[in-house]
């Protein structure tokens, strides 16, 4: 179910596995299940497309203009997040990206974001994190890192606002907020 579901948001597919696999024991299908899901994602993505959340391109556009570089930090795999920027017209306006599949330890441990941090030659204070999932804002918790909080399908409960260092309920407001910061 959905919210079965959003546990699993900002969780790579091998963590999401391990935790299925204690969940449900040795009648869990590691291939039929992740070949079910992707080829459901791949279906929804064909009808669907790929939507932005409101102010992403006004969002990218102010970081431009300031030089600021931008990384995509994802649980997901290269594939998918070039996948996602290729559909929404995006692949050129991020500096680098890390996946899920080129760290050890997937969020909510803080490796991406600090494999992130080293490859953009920045310390963690000097970095900001977006994030929509409860998993990627303990991450960045972790590393270190003061993260905004841009919900998407999790609505953050108090613990979720407690932890992040802002709420904003779009991109717009995460813009404000950064260009205060500068």
């Amino acid at each position: 179910d959905i919210e079965q579901y959003k546990t699993f948001i900002g969780v790579s597919d091998k963590k999401t596995s391990e935790i299925l696999q204690n969940k449900i024991g040795s009648e869990f299908n590691e291939e039929k299940f992740f070949g079910i899901y992707y080829d459901e994602y791949h279906s929804i993505l064909k009808e669907q497309g790929v939507s932005l959340k409101p102010g992403a391109l006004e969002l990218l556009d102010f970081l431009d203009s300031q030089g600021i570089n931008k990384c995509i930090a994802s649980s997901n795999s290269r594939e998918v997040i070039e996948n996602y920027l290729d559909r929404a017209k995006l692949r050129n306006r991020f500096d680098f990206y890390v996946a899920g599949t080129e760290v050890q330890h997937s969020k909510p441990e803080p490796e991406i974001f600090l494999k992130a941090c080293d490859l953009a030659k920045v310390k963690p204070d000097e970095a900001i994190v977006l994030e929509d999932s409860l998993h990627g804002l303990i991450a960045a918790r972790r590393a270190k890192i003061q993260c905004i909080l841009v919900p998407d399908q999790i609505i953050p409960d108090q613990e979720m606002k407690d932890m992040a260092f802002r709420v904003c309920s779009d991109l717009f407001e995460a813009k404000l907020i950064i260009n205060r910061l500068l």
